[in-house]
C-alpha cells in the first residue's frame, strides 16, 4: 500500500494541464495517479476514486479526467466525447465532495478543450494523516474505505485501515529532531525571556528551578539521539541563535510591511517601507508587537479624576497580540515563507503559510486543534497564548468593545494559506451614521444598523457575520436579515449554509458625501511623506501629537475653569445631548473655528463640522461669515442676548 515518492508515480505538486495528461494517457494508459471517466454523471464509480487517491499513503493525490471513454477492442483505446454539461458535473463534484466522506475533500476543479471538445480536469489531493482513513459515509468505515492499487480502486483490507490509523499517531512536524544540531544552537537569552514569563504566570513552577538542558528536556525541546543531546524543531524555534535559524529556517521570518493605501501588489518600490526578524519565537514576538503598534494610530483622554493622559490605539492591543501569537503559533512550519503583517490605510493583515485546522465557521468557539503542539504548549505556559481555543473569541470581544468590525479570517486548504484581518475604522463612524439617514423611516435597532454598516463597508453580510456582531443566536439573527431584506434594504443570494446578503442598488446609489474619503486621503498622504525608518515615523507621530496637544492647552486657557474641569473629565463617549451643551457653552465664551472645537474635544474636524451643523440648523449658534458658510475662517459663536444674530454686536 505504500508508494515510493521518489519515483514518478506520485504528482508531488500538481498541474491541471489537461493535453499532457491526455498524452500521458496515450502513452501509458491508465495507472496509479491517472483514470478517466465517461462523466455523464457523478456515481459511486467517480466517488471511490477521489476516496482511494485521498487515502493512499506517499501518492500526493491522482488526477481524473472525465469525458473521455475507454473501449478496450479499440485502436486508440481512448477516445475524447466531451461532457454535456460541464458547470454542474463540477458542482456535482464538489458537493458530493464536502458531503459524502466523513472528512470534508477540497479537489481542485477545471474544464478546458480537448480536441474541439469540453473535458474536466479533477486532481485531488492526498488527505493528511490525521484525517484518514477517508471513507463514504453510507457504506461505513468497513466497506466505503477505498485506496488505489495500480489502475484500480480497492476496498481498504483489514491490515490496510490498521496503516492508516496507525499514521495518525505520528509525532508533530515540530517534535523532529535535527541532525547536526546541539544545545550550543540555544540562545540563552530566548531561555532567560521564558523563565521570566514563565515566573509571572506561575512563580513557584517546577521547572524554574532546572538548568537549561533539563528545562529544555521538560519543555520537549530537546532528545536524546546516540546520547546526545539534540533540539527539535520547536525547540530551535522557540530558543534557537541567529545562525542556527538562518542554516534550517531561512525564509521562515516574520516581515512587518507598511503600504501607502488600501491595496498593494507586492512590489517594492516607495509607497511601503518593511522590517524583518529573524530570531527564537520567545525574543521575536515582543519585537514584532512592538513594529506594529508602535505605527498604531491613538486616541487621547483624560480619564475622570485624574490629570494623567490615558492612550488607546486604534485597535486594542490585546487583538493585535492574540492574532500575531496566532500566526506564528498556528501556522505551517514545514513552508518555506514568512509570516507576514500588511499595514494598510484601512486594516491589518496577517499573512502565514498554514490553513485553518479549524473549520472557519467555529473559528471562535471552544476548542483548539494544534498543528505544532510543542510551540503551542511553550506559547500557553507564558501567557502568550490563550488556553482552549479562547484566543480569537477575545479578539472578537475586543474589537467589539472598541465599535470596530469583527476579525474577518479567510483559511485555504488548496493554497494552505490563511489571513486575518483587522479594521482600523470604526463601525459607527460618522460617515456611517450620515448614511444611516436614509433609513429612519424603518426604525432600526442598533443591531440592524450595524449589520447594514458591516454590509456597505465588505460588500456583504452573512448570517455568521450578523452573530457575531450582535451577539445573537442563529434563528434571532436569520430574523433580523430576514427583516431588512423585507424592508427592501437587502438583498439574498444562493440559499441553505452559504446564503449571504448584499445592499440593495438602491440604498448603494443614496451613498451620501462625507468626510470619510477625504480622511482616508490624508491619511494616504501622511504615510506618502513618512520616511521608511520606523524611528523617523514614531518621531514625526510624536512631533504632530504635541502640536495638537499644545493647541489645545491654548484653547483650553480660554475658557473659564468649570468648563476647562468638565472637558478634561469627558470620557470617550459623549452623549448627543451632553455634546451639544458643552459645544455651546464653548462657543458662548467667543468664537471658534470647527478644526480648534476638534482639538478641544480629540475628534475629527468632519466630526466638529457636523455637531456644529446641527446646532446652527438649530439656532443656538450662529456663523461669522454667514454669507459665506464654507470660508476656512469660518467660526461660531453663541449671541450675547435674544435677537442678536451680526457678530459686530457680540463684542
Amino acid at each position: 500500500m505504500l508508494v515510493n515518492s521518489s519515483l514518478e508515480s506520485g504528482p508531488r505538486r500538481y498541474n491541471m494541464n489537461i493535453n499532457k495528461l491526455w498524452e500521458q494517457l496515450l502513452q501509458r494508459d491508465e495507472h496509479i495517479w491517472l483514470e478517466v471517466k465517461l462523466g455523464n454523471e457523478i456515481g459511486n464509480s467517480v466517488m471511490q476514486t477521489v476516496c482511494a487517491y485521498a487515502n493512499t499513503i506517499g501518492l500526493g493525490g491522482g488526477y481524473l479526467l472525465l469525458g473521455i471513454k475507454e473501449d478496450k477492442n479499440a485502436s486508440p483505446k481512448y477516445t475524447v466525447v466531451g461532457v454535456g454539461n460541464p458547470d454542474k458535473l463540477q458542482s456535482d463534484l464538489a458537493t458530493q465532495c464536502s458531503s459524502k466522506f466523513n472528512e470534508i475533500i477540497r479537489p481542485n476543479i477545471q474544464s478546458g478543450i480537448l480536441e474541439g471538445k469540453t473535458v474536466v480536469c479533477v486532481h485531488v489531493p492526498e488527505a493528511e494523516a490525521r484525517l484518514k482513513p477517508i471513507f463514504m459515509k453510507k457504506q461505513g468505515l468497513d466497506k466505503g474505505t477505498y485506496i488505489r492499487v495500480g489502475p484500480t480502486d480497492q476496498v481498504c483490507t483489514p491490515d490496510d485501515l490498521a496503516q492508516l490509523f496507525q499514521l495518525r499517531n505520528i509525532r508533530p512536524y515540530d517534535e523532529t529532531v535535527l541532525p547536526q544540531t546541539s544545545v550550543s544552537d540555544i540562545n540563552p537569552n530566548a531561555l532567560n525571556e521564558y523563565r521570566k514569563l514563565r515566573a509571572k504566570k506561575h512563580p513557584n513552577a517546577s521547572e524554574l528551578r532546572y538548568n537549561d538542558e533539563e528545562l529544555l528536556d521538560a519543555l520537549h525541546c530537546i532528545e536524546k539521539v546516540d546520547g546526545i543531546s539534540r533540539p527539535t524543531i520547536a525547540g530551535l524555534l522557540l530558543f534557537g541563535n541567529e545562525n542556527v535559524l538562518r542554516r534550517y529556517f531561512s525564509m521562515m521570518r516574520f516581515d512587518y510591511v507598511r503600504v501607502k493605501g488600501r491595496d498593494w501588489g507586492g512590489e517594492m518600490d516607495d509607497t511601503y517601507y518593511s522590517i524583518e526578524l529573524r530570531e527564537a519565537l520567545l525574543t521575536l514576538l515582543p519585537k514584532a508587537e512592538a513594529a506594529i503598534m508602535d505605527s498604531m494610530e491613538r486616541e487621547f483622554s483624560f480619564p475622570k479624576g485624574s490629570l494623567t493622559r490615558e492612550e488607546k490605539p486604534a485597535i486594542p492591543y490585546d487583538a493585535i497580540r492574540e492574532v500575531l501569537v496566532n500566526a506564528v503559533m498556528h501556522r505551517d512550519y514545514q513552508v518555506a515563507g514568512p509570516t507576514l503583517v500588511v499595514r494598510f490605510t484601512d486594516r491589518i493583515e496577517f499573512h502565514n503559510p498554514g490553513y485553518s485546522l479549524k473549520p472557519i465557521d467555529r473559528i471562535g468557539t471552544p476548542g483548539s486543534q494544534s498543528r505544532n503542539q510543542t510551540i503551542a504548549s511553550v506559547l500557553h505556559e507564558t501567557e502568550y497564548a490563550e488556553n482552549k481555543g479562547s484566543g480569537i473569541a477575545k479578539v472578537q470581544k475586543r474589537m467589539q468593545e472598541a465599535q470596530l468590525p469583527p476579525p474577518h479570517f479567510m483559511s485555504s486548504k488548496t493554497d494552505n494559506t490563511f489571513v486575518a484581518t483587522l479594521s482600523l475604522h470604526q463601525l459607527m463612524d460618522e460617515a456611517a451614521l450620515a448614511w444611516l439617514n436614509q433609513f429612519n423611516r424603518f426604525g432600526l435597532s442598533g443591531e440592524e444598523a450595524r449589520t447594514l454598516v458591516f454590509a456597505r463597508n465588505t460588500g456583504s453580510v452573512s448570517n455568521e457575520e450578523c452573530r457575531k456582531l450582535t451577539g445573537y443566536d442563529t434563528p434571532k439573527a436569520s430574523n433580523l436579515l430576514t427583516k431588512l431584506r423585507g424592508c427592501g434594504i437587502l438583498e439574498q443570494h444562493s440559499h441553505g449554509s452559504g446564503t449571504y446578503y448584499t445592499l440593495s442598488s438602491s440604498c448603494l446609489e443614496k451613498e451620501p458625501k462625507t468626510g470619510l474619503d477625504t480622511q482616508i486621503r490624508v491619511q494616504d498622504i501622511q504615510i506618502e511623506t513618512e520616511n521608511k525608518s520606523e524611528l523617523d515615523l514614531v518621531t514625526q507621530l510624536r512631533t504632530q501629537d504635541t502640536q495638537i496637544e499644545s493647541e489645545r492647552d491654548r484653547i483650553l486657557s480660554l475658557l473659564p475653569d468649570s468648563l476647562q474641569d468638565e472637558i478634561q473629565n469627558l470620557g470617550q463617549r459623549i452623549t448627543p445631548e451632553k455634546r451639544e451643551e458643552l459645544i455651546f457653552k464653548v462657543c458662548k465664551v467667543c468664537p471658534f473655528t470647527a478644526t480648534e472645537i476638534s482639538f478641544l474635544f480629540r475628534k475629527t474636524r468632519t466630526w466638529a463640522k457636523n455637531c456644529l451643523r446641527e446646532l446652527v440648523n438649530a439656532e443656538r449658534v450662529f456663523l461669522t461669515i454667514p454669507d459665506k458658510p464654507n470660508s476656512r475662517n469660518q467660526a461660531y459663536y453663541v449671541p450675547r442676548s435674544d435677537g442678536q444674530r451680526n457678530i459686530s454686536e457680540w463684542k
